[in-house]
């Protein structure tokens, strides 16, 4: 029996997808990993899941072109860079390293030891980011690679961790300020927060789960049989007994439970009273509406009645939602000193372009150009990932993110394909249009830099960048084809199907 059933427990997709799973569920639960210990847990399970990856590699997904691993080991390098000796003479001489240069030669600090310094103002802190990147390289290499059946299931569990941070934020909104449920985060104590520290954070993970529910509901709408079942007859052959079996039980409480899940993500982002969160969760909607419309169930099984309801639902929400979003854009965003924040951010963007300052070294840094009209303390973020990734890695982060664009654009191209769409096909679909929510987002936030949110993000490119579909349909036209040539092969005097029998030919009638 051994012998000849596989072994799962042995299988290097199976570990990886279990590794990947707890990975995804522990990653929101103290802080969403924002506190040293728990991202010290999430950075040793990633060199695990990375340790596997390499020594047992999955088979599920084709292997990254070079240009993909260039880009992963330029994304991964960069700061690691940052750490490299050079003289003192010539790291004063360094863009921005001037003032802190005469800093230490007033305070003495020369001799023995201090001849050579490392490229980043704060090495330690530059570790510390280097370090923050493994958790999410590893989930997207290790993702990647699997099939794409178990890439649905993990998109399950993000869902279910989606829509229990949404319904705990719903219970902490109802329950009060001083609710126990808050888990003594009482710094948001107006809206909904989750496990996480920020509303904007939570919303973060509810807008791109949003389009995730989405498209799932939008796939499995309407299906009466399988989507690889034989046969393909017109809408004029269906009789209503076939429109009925359209709505099984199992179909109809499939869909209804994806229906369910995305009211329940989209009532969490409400109620997070994120302006960013139900702003993004309305181009979400939008952009379904016009990508998914016409794909009812993969191939539009309700035609262009489906179509207009669909595009109806969609309009008829995003109706709904104007009104939240402009009673919470009735503060006005230049009023929470952001910009303020972005024009000193630009300012040392200056200073110490191209180099850059060293990964995890903008709260420091960004005291010399703190603005004399905003109160407050220290700024610890930019609210801008782009400009703070710009200030503290320079030039090459401005690289990466015109190559990640390239990269993003062209995978459109390949998701984006006629014909019947499978379920994996429009999670596919749904992750690309996370990820540009998340795009967009991170444009007036920082939630790229909360472990969970980048852990969550990188497990969504992963899904968008999967490409094993690309190569079943050949693999299953060349099924169809093998078992002819295999049964000439056996029987080599057996008929061919399509050839008339001798007998056959012969008319019975004639004289």
């Amino acid at each position: 029996m051994s012998d000849t059933q596989p072994n799962r427990a042995a299988d290097p997709g199976a570990v990886l997808f279990y590794g990947l799973s707890a990975l995804l569920v522990f990653a929101p639960l103290f802080w969403a990993g924002n506190r040293p210990l728990p991202l010290l847990v999430m950075e040793l399970a990633a060199l695990a899941l990375l340790v596997w990856r390499f020594w047992q590699p999955p088979q599920g997904g084709r292997p990254l072109s070079r240009a993909a691993w260039a880009f992963l080991a330029l994304l991964f390098l960069a700061p690691l860079a940052q750490l490299a000796p050079v003289p003192l003479s010539l790291w004063a001489n360094l863009p921005g390293r001037a003032f802190y240069a005469e800093a230490l030669e007033q305070a003495g600090v020369s001799g023995a030891g201090f001849e050579w310094r490392a490229i980043s103002l704060i090495p330690t802190a530059t570790e510390v980011a280097w370090l923050a990147l493994l958790p999410p390289l590893a989930v997207f290499l290790a993702a990647v690679h699997l099939t794409s059946q178990q890439l649905l299931r993990l998109v399950l569990v993000f869902l279910g961790i989606a829509v229990s941070e949404a319904l705990l934020g719903l219970i902490q909104y109802g329950d009060g300020s001083d609710s126990v449920f808050r888990l003594g985060n009482f710094l948001m104590g107006d809206s909904a927060s989750g496990t996480y520290i920020n509303r904007n954070h939570l919303a973060g993970l509810l807008e791109m789960a949003l389009p995730m529910g989405l498209a799932l509901l939008i796939a499995t709408v309407g299906h009466g049989r399988p989507p690889h079942a034989s046969g393909n007859r017109g809408r004029r052959g269906r009789t209503f007994r076939q429109w009925l079996a359209r709505f099984s039980v199992a179909r109809l409480n499939q869909a209804a439970l994806f229906g369910a899940v995305t009211i329940a993500i989209l009532l969490g982002l409400i109620f997070t009273r994120s302006r960013a969160g139900v702003g993004l969760a309305m181009l979400a909607i939008l952009l379904c509406t016009a990508l998914f419309s016409t794909r009812l169930g993969g191939r539009n099984v309700y035609g262009l009645m489906g179509t207009f309801t669909t595009i109806g639902v969609g309009l008829a929400s995003l109706i709904g939602l104007a009104p939240i979003w402009n009673r919470f854009a009735l503060q006005d965003p230049a009023e929470d000193g952001r910009w303020k924040i972005f024009d000193a951010t630009v300012q040392a963007i200056g200073e110490f372009f191209p180099l850059g300052s060293g990964a995890g070294t903008f709260e420091d840094v960004l005291r010399r150009f703190h603005p004399m009209d905003l109160p407050g303390g220290t700024i610890n973020r930019a609210h801008n990932d782009y400009l703070e990734w710009l200030l503290e890695v320079g030039l090459i982060v401005g690289l990466l993110i015109a190559a990640w664009l390239i990269f993003y654009v062209r995978q459109w191209g390949r998701v984006w394909v006629r014909g019947e769409w499978t379920p994996f096909r429009f999670v596919q679909a749904g992750a690309g249009i996370a990820l540009l929510l998340m795009m967009l987002h991170t444009l007036v936030d920082f939630n790229l830099r909360i472990p969970a949110n980048a852990v969550f993000t990188a497990f969504l490119a992963a899904v968008f960048f999967h490409r094993a579909q690309e190569e079943e349909r050949p693999r299953r036209r060349q099924h169809r084809e093998e078992p002819n040539a295999v049964d000439r092969e056996s029987k080599p005097d057996a008929p061919l199907a399509h050839t008339v029998q001798p007998v056959n030919q012969v008319n019975p009638f004639a004289e």
